[in-house]
């Protein structure tokens, strides 16, 4: 009679453990001091990562400010997506 009634706990545990450590979109947040966080699905921090290094910036050890304060402007959208017509080349 134990068995069974240990095995059924266990087993509602780790369905109630892998359901609600695995949600749909995680959210996180890309934090600056002095200026807030902005909220952030992996997809997007992701997006704004490689357009950083697109633009220039470097993920290097010492150019780590300069890039984490990139990313919180493109998570905040004052960062567009494409370039500005004056850049293209014509």
């Amino acid at each position: 009679m134990r068995k069974p009634i240990l095995i059924t706990i266990l087993t509602v545990g780790a369905v109630a453990i892998s359901a609600a450590s695995s949600p749909a979109q995680a959210q996180y947040s890309q934090c600056i001091k002095g200026r807030g966080c902005e909220p952030a699905t992996q997809r997007s921090y992701n997006a704004c990562f490689n357009l950083a290094l697109a633009r220039g910036e470097s993920a290097a050890w010492g150019e780590r400010k300069s890039l984490n304060w990139f990313i919180y402007q493109c998570l905040a959208g004052k960062i567009p997506f494409d370039e500005p017509s004056r850049a293209r080349s014509r």
